[in-house]
C-alpha cells in the first residue's frame, strides 16, 4: 500500500482514506476507515468516467447487481454513491496475501490447503453467478488467503466495464494462463467459464506454476484451447477435481455446489482457523497487524533531531529509529517479511541499491513535469477493443482483435469493419496482449492469423489449423488474397516481424513436423507463395529485420540466431537478450540489465556497447529509430529511479546527446516497468510508468506536451502508434481510441 499522495482525496463518504491499495483504468482503490474505525476497501471511478453518463449508470446497476453478493468468502459490498460527483463503492476490507504471493514466497501449498481453498472459491463462485454475474478474471493475483479462509476479490466494478464492450463477443478479456477456451476464442461466457479458471488456479497453488505453461499470451492461449493439460505432476487426491473443472465443452464442467460437495465427500479439508501453512499463516498475521493497526501518529516536528543514518551507526549497533507504520505503507515496491512471532522484521526495497557495490552517482536536475497538456482530437468509444496492435495508415487508424479489424478515419468516426467470421481466420489469439500481427506493404494490409480455428464460423483448412496471411484493401477493408502455410504441424501466430524486400515473416507456433516449438515463416508477397520456412524446437519471442538486408535476427529465452535470405541460419549465441532490434548495420540487443550491444550481422560478433538503457516493456520498444538508420533513440534509467532520454550514434554506439526528464508518477503496472518509444512526424514519443504520454523534441529531448488522460493506468494495457500528424492510444480499460495532434499550439 502506498501512502496518500497530493492528488488523492482524503474523504470519500463517510470514510477516511488512510492509503492507496492500488490503481487501474477505472480509478484508484483506497483503504478507509469509518467513524466507527471499520476498514474496508474503496473504490473511487476515474473523473473521465464519472463524466459518461452511459458508464454510470452501468456502475449503478452494477452496484445494484453487487450488493446481493454475498457469502463467507466474497467481499461484500456495504456501502456505494454511484451518483456522487465521483461514483465510489466500498468493500469489506479482507486483511490477507493474494495467492500469487504466497506461492511465490513459500512455494506450492498441502493438499488439505488446496482442497480449503477449492471449496471456499466454489462458494464464493457461487454467491457470484446467483447475482447474475461471472467473474471473468478468477486468477492467483485475485484471491486473497485471509486467516479465515480465502476471498475472492475485485467482481465488483469490472462487470460495468465488461458492459461497455470489453467482454462483447469477438473480443478477450483476462489473464491468458487463467482464461478458459471459450474465453480465449472471444465467445459468449457462461458461469462455466469461471469454473474453468478455478480449475487452473487451484492447479498453480498445488504446482507453483502456470499449468499450461509459460510464454507469449497467444501461446498460452493456443495451448488451453487446442491440447490438454498434463495432470501427472498434481497430487493424486487432487486430479480428478481439477480435471472436472478443466473439460473443453463448459457443459461438461461441474457447478459451484457441486465442488463444494465433492470437496465435502473426498473428506474434511482443513481446519479454516488453521488452513493455512505456517509461514503464511505467520505472514498474513504480520500484513494485517500492518494494515488494520490504528492511523499513526502525527510526524515529527521540523526541529525534530533525526536518528543517526544507518552508515553513521556504530558497528554492531542497530539504529534507534523504529519503523512505524507510516514507513511500512509508504515505501514502493516493498516486501513485509514475518518472523515467528508475526511481527515485521524486515522491508526489501526491489528499486534500490543496497550500497554494496558502492556509492550512487548524484541525481541529475530534472526539468519540471509542468508542461502543456495535449487536448485530443477526439475520442471513440464505440470501436472493439482490446487490440493486439494498432496501424497508423494516411491519416487513418487500423485496429486489430481477435474476430475483427477496423479503421477510424481522421474525424474518429468508422469506416470499414473486417469480421473474421467472413474470412475464416481468427486475427489475434490473445488481444490483451499487444504484439504485431500484421504489416502495410505500402499498398495493402498484410495481416497473419489462423485458419481453421474452430469458432471463426469459416472452412476448416485441410489437415486442420494453420497458419494464413491475409491481404486487405486499406480502403475498404476488403480481403484481397490470401497465403496459407503447407507445414503441418505449425499454427498460431507469435508476431509480424515485418516486411522488407517483398518479404513479409511471421513468427508462429509449432515447427513443421511436431507440434511443440516455433517457426519462421517467409512469404514471397508478390508470388504469393512461401519463400522459406525455418522450424524451430525453441519457443522464439522476438524478431529484428536488417534495414536494406533479407538477414532476420530472432530470439528464444536464451539464445539468438541469425537466419539469411534463404531460410538458413548462418550463426547463433547463447545470449539471453531482452528487446532484439536493428539499426546501422547492426543487430542490437540489450541484456536484462540495459547494457545495448550492437552484433556484426554476418558474424554475431560484437562491435561496441551502451551500458544503462531501459529495458522495453513487455510487447514494447525500448529502441526507436530516428529518421536515418545513423540514430537511435533510447531512453536510460538514472540514479533516482527516473530516467533520461537520448541519441545513440549507431556507428560507434556513443551518446549524441543525453538528458534528464520529467520525473514520472509512482505508476500503477502490475509488473516491472519497461520503456516504451516512438518517433514519427519529427516527434519523439514516450509512455511514462504512470501512463503520461510525451511527446519530444528529437533533437534536444525537450518536452513539447504531454497527455495525462491514461494516467494511472497500467502502461502495459496501451496499445498505440503514430504517423501522419497524430498519436493514437488505445486503452482496454476503460474502452476508449484517443488521437492526439503530433504538435500542439
Amino acid at each position: 500500500m502506498q501512502a496518500l499522495d497530493a492528488t488523492d482525496p482524503r474523504q470519500v463518504g463517510p470514510y477516511t482514506l488512510v492509503g492507496r491499495l492500488g490503481a487501474g483504468g477505472m480509478g484508484a482503490v483506497y483503504l478507509g476507515r469509518s467513524a466507527g474505525g471499520r476498514a474496508v476497501a474503496v473504490k473511487v471511478v476515474r473523473p473521465e468516467l464519472a463524466e459518461d453518463t452511459g458508464f454510470r449508470q452501468r456502475f449503478r446497476q452494477e452496484v445494484a447487481a453487487a450488493r446481493r453478493v454475498s457469502g463467507a468468502f466474497t467481499a461484500p459490498v456495504v456501502d456505494a454513491d454511484p451518483e456522487g460527483a465521483l461514483p465510489w463503492m466500498a468493500t469489506a476490507f479482507v486483511p490477507g496475501l493474494s495467492l500469487r504471493q504466497a506461492v511465490e514466497r513459500h512455494g506450492p501449498l498441502p493438499v488439505a490447503t488446496v482442497r480449503t481453498l477449492a471449496a471456499g472459491l466454489a462458494e464464493a463462485l457461487g454467491e457470484v453467478h446467483r447475482a447474475g454475474l461471472i467473474h471473468r478474471d478468477l486468477k492467483p493475483g485475485n484471491v486473497l488467503l485471509a486467516l479465515d479462509g480465502p476471498h475472492v476479490i475485485d467482481f465488483g466494478i469490472s462487470r460495468a466495464a465488461d458492459e461497455s464492450g470489453l467482454t462483447t463477443t469477438g473480443s478477450v478479456i483476462g489473464s491468458a494462463p487463467y482464461m478458459s477456451p471459450e474465453q480465449a476464442l472471444g465467445d459468449p461466457l457462461t458461469p462455466a467459464a469461471d469454473v474453468f479458471s478455478l480449475g487452473s488456479t487451484l492447479a498453480y497453488a498445488a504446482l507453483g506454476r502456470n499449468l499450461f505453461g509459460e510464454g507469449a499470451g497467444a501461446a498460452v492461449l493456443f495451448r488451453i484451447v487446442n491440447t490438454e493439460p498434463d495432470l501427472g505432476d498434481l497430487p493424486a487426491e487432487l486430479r480428478a477435481l481439477v480435471a472436472a473443472c478443466l473439460a473443453k465443452n463448459p457443459a461438461h464442467r461441474p457447478t459451484p455446489r457441486q465442488l463444494v460437495a465433492h470437496v465435502a465427500q473426498a473428506g474434511h479439508p482443513a481446519d479454516p482457523d488453521g488452513w493455512l501453512p505456517p509461514a503464511v499463516a505467520t505472514e498474513v498475521r504480520a500484513v494485517r497487524a500492518v494494515l488494520t493497526a490504528p492511523p499513526a501518529p502525527p510526524p515529527m516536528p521540523p526541529h525534530a533531531p533525526e536518528p543517526a543514518p544507518v552508515d553513521q551507526v556504530p558497528p554492531g549497533l542497530a539504529p534507534s529509529r523504529r519503523l512505524g507504520r507510516r514507513t511500512l505503507l509508504g515505501l514502493g515496491g516493498a516486501v513485509l517479511l514475518a518472523g515467528a512471532a508475526g511481527t515485521a522484521v524486515a522491508l526489501i526495497d526491489r528499486g534500490r541499491d543496497d550500497g554494496a557495490s558502492g556509492k550512487q552517482a548524484a541525481p541529475p536536475v530534472r526539468p519540471s513535469a509542468d508542461v502543456q497538456e495535449a487536448v485530443p482530437l477526439w475520442q471513440n468509444r464505440q470501436v472493439t477493443l482490446p487490440c493486439a496492435q494498432l496501424l497508423s495508415l494516411d491519416g487513418a487508424v487500423v485496429g486489430i482483435t481477435t474476430r475483427q479489424a477496423w479503421a477510424v478515419g481522421d474525424d474518429g468516426k468508422p469506416t470499414w469493419t473486417l469480421d473474421a467470421a467472413t474470412t475464416g481466420v481468427t486475427f489475434a489469439l490473445d488481444p490483451s496482449q499487444s504484439s504485431p500481427v500484421a504489416g502495410f506493404d505500402g499498398h495493402r494490409i498484410q495481416l497473419a492469423g489462423i485458419g481453421g480455428m474452430a469458432g471463426t464460423g469459416g472452412t476448416s483448412v485441410p489437415g486442420g489449423m494453420t497458419t494464413v496471411l491475409l491481404a486487405i484493401d486499406p480502403t475498404n477493408g476488403k480481403t484481397d488474397g490470401k497465403v496459407t502455410l503447407d507445414q503441418p504441424h505449425a499454427a498460431g501466430v507469435l508476431r509480424f516481424a515485418g516486411i522488407r524486400g517483398g518479404t513479409a515473416y511471421v513468427i508462429g507456433l509449432g515447427q513443421g513436423q511436431r507440434q511443440d516449438g516455433s517457426n519462421v515463416w517467409a512469404i514471397d508477397l508478390a508470388g504469393r507463395r512461401t519463400a522459406w520456412f525455418h522450424g524451430e524446437g525453441a519457443l522464439l519471442v522476438e524478431a529484428a529485420l536488417l534495414p536494406g538486408s533479407d538477414r532476420i535476427l530472432v530470439s528464444s529465452a536464451d539464445r539468438l540466431k541469425a537466419i539469411d535470405g534463404s531460410g538458413t541460419v548462418t550463426w547463433q549465441a547463447g545470449i539471453q537478450s531482452f528487446g532484439i532490434a536493428a539499426g546501422g548495420g547492426w543487430f542490437l540487443t540489450p541484456d536484462k540489465d540495459g547494457a545495448l550491444t550492437a552484433l556484426d550481422p554476418a558474424t554475431g560478433k560484437p562491435t561496441w556497447n551502451a551500458p544503462g538503457i531501459t529495458i522495453p516493456r513487455l510487447h514494447g520498444s525500448a529502441l526507436a529509430h530516428g529518421p536515418d538508420d545513423s540514430l537511435l533513440y533510447c531512453q536510460w534509467t538514472d540514479s533516482d529511479g527516473d530516467f533520461s532520454i537520448g541519441a545513440l550514434d549507431l556507428k560507434s554506439g556513443t551518446p549524441r546527446w543525453k538528458t534528464p526528464l520529467p520525473p514520472d508518477g509512482t505508476g500503477t503496472g502490475t509488473g516491472r516497468y519497461g520503456a516504451d518509444l516512438l518517433y514519427a512526424d519529427d516527434t519523439l514519443y514516450r509512455i511514462g510508468r504512470d501512463a503520461v504520454v510525451w511527446a519530444l523534441d528529437p533533437a534536444t529531448g525537450k518536452p513539447r506536451w504531454k497527455y495525462s488522460g491514461y494516467k494511472d493506468t497500467d502502461p502495459a494495457t496501451l496499445v498505440w502508434t503514430a504517423g501522419s500528424g497524430r498519436v493514437y492510444v488505445a486503452a482496454p480499460s476503460p474502452s476508449i481510441l484517443t488521437a492526439l495532434p503530433s504538435k500542439v499550439s
